[in-house]
């Protein structure tokens, strides 16, 4: 929900001029101004500029002359819904959100934010893989339909994303897909959007992507099939956006213990003995932001998995970013796993 600002923003100094020019590249018709501290001092609209020429001023004088000094704004975290209040009682098409430090993070626009909190930002559902290591469970049932409680592991997965008003979904599919399609439907009765990319081969957690529609949203949430969490999406998706990233990747803490004292050594010289040590990584949680330079590098009809898109990113310069999680996630990819799950939602 939350887009660039870079294009929108001006220093208070700069010509009317300049100020039109930057206007015409504007898709919003709206100028965020700026002091030399980058902080939001005031809004600009053509209308205010032609006002300005009216009054006899000229195309060189500063824009902080003609500028509205009381702009409407939102703060850092702020609640949807309050954005559409915003918007309505306003009548504007954008809000500038401004951070603690004062300065424009991004903004907001009429189009992305309805008014009962929903987000227009697409989410897509990878839900074709073959749950190999399931098996039996996963013979005559795709994994993602697997019941945990009263709902199979992709409800749970939905239902958390439409409770912070995520409604258009794309659930990729392939084994036993037909089983899915029949049970999700196309989500009205739910009260979303629910389309499917059908895979004629398996295309891997990247290759389905090149099925979506070519005038896609963006960016939009990608998130295994599997993956039970309670993460914020939002601040995912504006961490996304305030780092610039063609993707961003969820990372979570990891534990490894080794049951053994660990021997560290240099050439055949005794150092230390590190006596069953705990190690820590962060790995893939399985849940991305992608932004159409990312999608627009995935090849057509091939296998293609996450982990090599972001490898080919980084390769070709393109910023990547990592997005920490530190709230409940876990990963149903084993009979262990599974029994673990149910576990928890007998208990909830």
């Amino acid at each position: 929900m939350l887009k660039s600002a870079d294009r929108l923003i001006v220093q208070a100094d700069a010509p009317l001029m300049d100020a039109l020019a930057a206007l015409e590249r504007s898709e919003v018709k709206t100028l965020f101004v700026v002091d030399d501290a980058g902080k939001l001092v005031g809004a600009c609209t053509d209308g205010d500029i032609r006002r300005a020429m009216l009054r006899g001023g000229g195309m060189t004088d500063a824009i902080e002359g003609v500028m509205n000094r009381t702009p409407v704004r939102l703060e850092e975290g702020f609640n949807p819904g309050d954005a559409a209040e915003l918007l309505r009682k306003h009548d504007v098409m954008v809000l500038p959100v401004v951070g603690a430090d004062g300065g424009v993070k991004g903004i907001v626009t009429a189009d992305a934010v309805s008014d009962d909190g929903t987000t227009n930002t697409p989410v897509v559902l990878m839900a074709g893989g073959l749950g190999q290591r399931l098996r039996p469970l996963t013979e005559t049932c795709p994994k993602p339909l697997l019941p945990l409680g009263d709902k199979p592991i992709l409800g749970h997965i939905i239902d958390g994303f439409v409770a912070q008003g995520f409604r258009r979904f794309y659930i990729s599919v392939n084994y036993l897909g037909h089983m899915i399609e029949q049970y999700f439907g196309t989500g009205q009765d739910r009260g979303i959007e629910i389309s499917y990319l059908r895979e004629e081969k398996r295309l891997g957690t990247a290759g389905a992507l090149h099925l979506l529609p070519q005038n896609m949203d963006y960016p939009f949430i990608v998130m295994n099939g599997d993956v039970i969490t309670q993460i914020d999406f939002r601040a995912l998706l504006r961490n996304h956006e305030e780092a610039g990233a063609a993707a961003t990747m969820c990372v979570r803490e990891h534990l490894t213990s080794i049951p053994f004292g660990v021997v560290r050594f240099g050439g055949s010289t005794y150092q230390y003995t590190d006596e069953k040590p705990t190690l820590k990584h962060h790995i893939n949680a399985g849940i991305y932001c992608i932004s159409k330079e990312a999608r627009n590098g995935i090849p057509e009809n091939k296998f293609y998995d996450m982990p090599s898109l972001f490898d080919d990113l980084h390769k070709q310069d393109h910023l990547c970013s990592v997005h920490v999680i530190h709230d409940a996630w876990f990963d149903i990819g084993s009979p262990g796993e599974y029994e673990i799950a149910k576990q928890r939602f007998r208990e909830s």
